[in-house]
């Protein structure tokens, strides 16, 4: 066998051989094949077709916006509108100049066609008016003081090209014409995607990377290896041992990596079996369910002590701990700790013991009480943390059986209801809104809905706080707001949280300078994911190594 310095050269002398030094490798999506879907209102579009082909209004991360088709906004004092001023100079990639006709146009589609609007941003919008060559004026069906942060998820499209386009959410759009920096399609196969420049990009001197590649990988253990040969650029991988199976291999392998959204276990309330539903809808049950996992011991096992155990019963992520008061944290604690006698007594009232023997508790009719707990497949991590709940649950006696099954199933299993638990992360966001939003908002329980609040757990007084803190811009009364979803959500013990994901990324800095630091020197480099608007902002920093 070649010695691991040998092999790791011959990797990288072949991949300098297909690639220049300014086309950066990045994986945004694991992938089974790659099929030329560039419509952006599609729910199945290419990974590089946000922020890459069509730019935002603007970027918010942390306390800063980065203004892109806009250069500002203004809300309205009754929070019943936003003004959109745009910025002058933009053009298509086809040359036509970009102009608030398309602004008007995309966010016009949302209400004309709302099986466009996977974001839900068309409820909001009561109409739209172009009030000038560069300002549109958006008036809101209800007060929201959060808008402009909903509006960074906005779709702008040419509104020369869409308008006249039938069937919009069936066209794949494989000949895009964008705003964004790597509009032009050099090359397409089922297993390698290359985007190259826009020649009419807005920032065109900002701009020092000529094209992304993008190849297929399939699951996050392959992921692991192309990484470790000096593969790819920029990825957000989970990698067990990471210094070890990473960063050692090179000086120029980099990551950064800090806690971000929860990952939770969640029930499905509406379970076809009308015993095993009773059961599930029983808090005592769910909070059985959760003192019954000893979370250490998962971080370490299931994700080799890369992950950080839940503070909050509601999930929340502890960089909003000034959100809730003391008091309101300690309060249901208890729950999501590991506490397997005080769980047991939970199950006995509850009138589930083991009836025929075999170890594991019966329902109380008898029949047996058997949980199925998905996971998508090639998120090894994911599939980790499930395995090791499941062996957890059954040693208290609760029959968990963990499957790991494609993406695409689990999250129509999920949208369906045909599961009995489930293991998610969720969005974050500058505030803890978006979080609870997409996880306990009923509004969102529709089989076209993403799989966050796929429990079916509905709550009116949930779903009225949520709407309240919209109508409010006062950093105070929202923290109220935010204080007692906390308390509601962890009264019931809706999710089962389980540990903070830790949001990692792994960049090399042989072929590209640029990448983003602090001010202690530490990287700050944005995950590459779809869902990050902020990879757009790393790129524009980033500049090819003359000498590779």
């Amino acid at each position: 066998m070649l010695p691991r310095l040998l092999t790791l050269c011959l990797a990288l002398v072949s991949f300098a051989g297909m690639t220049t030094t300014n086309t950066l490798s990045i994986i945004p999506e694991l992938s089974n094949g790659f099929v030329q879907n560039y419509n952006p209102f599609r729910t199945d579009k290419l990974a590089t077709t946000r922020d890459f082909i069509f730019e935002p209004l603007m970027v918010f991360e942390d306390d800063m916006v980065h203004y892109r088709l806009a250069e500002s906004y203004a809300l309205s004092s009754d929070l019943k509108g936003i003004t959109l001023n745009l910025r002058e100079g933009i053009r298509w990639s086809d040359g036509t100049p970009f102009s608030a006709d398309d602004v008007t146009f995309s966010l016009s589609l949302l209400k004309k066609e709302p099986e466009l609007d996977y974001n839900s941003l068309g409820k909001w919008i009561e109409r739209v008016e172009k009030r000038g060559k560069n300002e549109v004026y958006v008036s809101l069906t209800h007060p929201n003081a959060q808008i402009a942060l909903q509006l960074q998820e906005a779709i702008i499209v040419p509104a020369h090209q869409w308008r006249d386009i039938k069937d919009k959410r069936f066209y794949l759009n494989a000949s895009p014409i964008g705003t964004g920096p790597f509009t032009h399609i050099k090359a397409f196969s089922s297993n390698n995607i290359v985007q190259c420049r826009n020649p009419y990009y807005w920032q065109q001197d900002e701009l020092n990377v000529d094209c992304i590649r993008y190849p297929q990988v399939r699951s996050n253990d392959e992921l692991i290896s192309r990484l470790s040969n000096g593969e790819f650029d920029w990825a957000s991988a989970f990698i067990p041992d990471i210094e070890r199976n990473y960063a050692s291999y090179s000086p120029d392998y980099r990551y950064d990596y800090k806690p971000s959204t929860i990952v939770s276990l969640l029930f499905n309330f509406d379970h076809p079996d009308p015993e095993t539903r009773k059961v599930i809808q029983d808090v005592r049950f769910r909070r059985a369910v959760s003192m019954s996992l000893a979370r250490e011991l998962l971080i370490d096992v299931a994700v080799f002590g890369q992950g950080e155990i839940a503070a909050f019963a509601s999930g929340l992520e502890p960089r909003f701990k000034d959100w809730i008061t003391p008091s309101a944290a300690e309060q249901h604690l208890y729950y999501i700790r590991f506490h397997p006698k005080a769980a047991a007594r939970l199950l006995d009232e509850m009138g589930l013991e083991d009836k025929d023997g075999d170890g594991f508790r019966d329902l109380p009719s008898g029949a047996p009480l058997t949980l199925r707990l998905i996971s998508p497949s090639g998120w090894s991590d994911f599939v980790s943390a499930a395995n090791i709940s499941a062996e957890m649950l059954s040693a208290a006696g609760i029959h968990v059986v963990s499957q790991a099954v494609s993406f695409g199933n689990y999250t129509d299993l999920m949208s369906s209801g045909r599961y009995d638990m489930g293991i998610t992360n969720y969005f974050s966001g500058p505030t803890p809104y978006r979080y609870l939003d997409s996880a306990f908002n009923s509004q969102y329980q529709t089989p076209n809905d993403a799989r966050f609040s796929q429990h079916g757990y509905r709550d009116e007084s949930i779903d009225k706080l949520l709407d309240d803190y919209l109508l409010t811009s006062d950093k105070s009364a929202q923290k109220e707001i935010i204080n007692q979803l906390h308390l509601r959500i962890s009264k019931q013990q809706i999710t089962i949280p389980l540990y903070y994901k830790f949001e990692t990324v792994e960049f090399t800095t042989s072929r590209f300078k640029g990448w983003r630091m602090l001010k202690d020197g530490s990287p700050n480099v944005p995950p590459i994911w779809y869902t990050e608007r902020a990879r757009l902002i790393q790129l524009l920093a980033l500049e090819p190594i003359d000498d590779f």
